[in-house]
């Protein structure tokens, strides 16, 4: 189709304030807020540079570990080598650059160059979302606005622009794998798929019940398997007992699928496995009646995995940008939306209560230490004495920590039941009637999610955080 050629750009409606009003919070949240994952990565990066260039590119890692340079991060690298060759490919410029004029790395400008990546991966995120909200069927003027609530939707933009986080690099290849996908070409599905597998294990959980509803026959179903990991094993083997830390951190990633079980009388059983083996097996059975039935599985699997996943395991809040762009495309694909709108508003609630309260040190005003306040004002949360993280005021709010786990789980299981497609629709459009609800347009929503969910929940309160850590109430 022609028209999937044509750039991420603003939907029809948007005037030149709407334009400045996210433009102008997009930029705040890229300069003012960083996480320090991302430092650790662009130095590690860096020194990846420096592996190559000395000729010692296979002892990457053992530089990493030994830290013989000044360089702050506190942890190993971790990951896949490719990601360190793209963040490298990408710092390349500035290690020319600091070798010519013989200048040591300026850490805080590598830290908004890395950010780049991210931010640009998220971007492309919202080129994917409307692409393959396109191929499912939706106008282009429908895309475009799907596009728009995944990237202001406040636990999407809270990973990659709040955090500087770059799960966005595994979501975005996911993102272009399911329009192959929706195409028919399970080849191609399966080998980009393979590109984000290495950035992150996560696409794998939704490559195999999506591929057991196209395929039915074994050996096509362990063909498309191995394609998938055409990149993750040579990189993997290419590092084999040199990584150090790296695959005590992966196995410890995989371990939590398995931390939260039941008692079922002669031995606890992880349940996030039991639910993900019944939805693998149920994938296997089914097969679709007709097209739209089988593109509308293509993000409701997703979905439906991915919530599973962040409800049973013990996650950290840039996982779950993975999760959104599949609620917001199944949002999209239902007659009413309405109720779905308000559902995005409870789950952002509950997304920014858990996290604020189970990682006090790390979401909250903290994050103001990554950026241009701390960099250029030498305002810094973490160190001050008058520091009070928000966890300790909302244990004194009556209730506040016990319902806060059902306005996140509610919304999950929410979206995993009665978005379940019935007939030619949804649960949820067979039990409403769209007619009923107020005529409230869709950019109006837009405002209300992203304002009420980022703002209100999590910018608000956290500088309110900053303001008493600085001493000014």
């Amino acid at each position: 189709m022609k028209s999937l050629t044509k750039k991420l750009q603003w939907p029809d409606g948007f005037k030149l304030y709407d334009k400045l009003f996210f433009g102008i919070a997009f930029v705040f949240a890229f300069f003012f807020m960083s996480h320090p994952d991302l430092w650790e990565t662009a130095n590690h990066s860096y020194v990846f540079l420096e592996s190559v260039f000395s000729g010692n590119f296979m002892n990457f890692y053992e530089f990493c570990a030994a830290h013989n340079n000044s360089y702050y991060y506190i942890n190993v690298a971790n990951y896949n080598i490719m990601i360190y060759m793209l963040f490298g490919l990408w710092e390349l410029p500035v290690f020319i650059f600091n070798h010519i004029f013989g200048l040591p790395l300026n850490e805080m400008f590598i830290i908004y160059w890395a950010k780049i990546v991210c931010v640009g991966f998220f971007t492309g995120c919202g080129y994917m979302v409307k692409r393959l909200c396109m191929e499912l069927g939706l106008k282009e003027s429908k895309a475009s606005l799907a596009a728009m609530f995944f990237i202001f939707n406040p636990v999407a933009f809270f990973s990659p622009m709040a955090m500087g986080q770059y799960d966005t690099l595994c979501l975005f290849f996911t993102l272009w794998a399911l329009c192959l996908y929706v195409k028919g070409d399970m080849t191609k599905f399966s080998l980009i798929m393979g590109v984000g597998v290495v950035f992150k294990f996560f696409p794998l959980l939704i490559l195999v019940p999506l591929v057991l509803v196209r395929e039915k026959k074994i050996l096509n179903i362990i063909k498309y398997g191995i394609m998938s990991l055409w990149l993750y094993i040579p990189t993997t083997l290419l590092f084999w007992g040199r990584t150090g830390n790296a695959a005590v951190f992966t196995q410890a990633m995989i371990n939590r699928m398995f931390q939260v079980t039941d008692n079922m009388g002669m031995r606890e059983i992880p349940v996030f496995i039991l639910l993900y083996a019944l939805v693998v097996f149920v994938s296997f059975l089914y097969v679709p009646k007709n097209k739209k039935t089988g593109d509308y599985l293509a993000v409701y699997i997703p979905m439906a995995v991915f919530c599973l996943l962040f409800n049973y395991i013990y996650w950290h809040p840039q996982w779950l940008v993975l999760m959104i762009p599949f609620v917001v495309i199944t949002t999209q694909l239902q007659e009413n939306k309405a109720p779905w709108y308000y559902m995005d508003i409870v789950m952002a609630a509950g997304f920014f209560l858990f996290a604020l309260y189970n990682y006090s040190s790390q979401t909250g005003a903290v994050l103001f230490d990554g950026g241009l306040l701390c960099h250029l004002f030498g305002v810094q949360v973490i160190t001050s004495p008058d520091w009070r993280p928000l966890a300790d005021f909302m244990v004194n709010i009556p209730y506040v920590w016990i319902t806060t786990p059902v306005l996140f789980t509610g919304s999950i299981i929410g979206n995993i039941v009665l978005k379940l497609p019935v007939g030619n629709g949804s649960l949820a459009d067979r039990l409403s009637d769209k007619s009923q609800y107020d005529k409230i347009p869709d950019k109006v929503f837009l405002y209300g999610i992203f304002v009420i969910g980022f703002f209100g929940f999590w910018l608000a309160p956290s500088l309110l955080e900053l303001i008493n850590a600085i001493g000014v109430i």
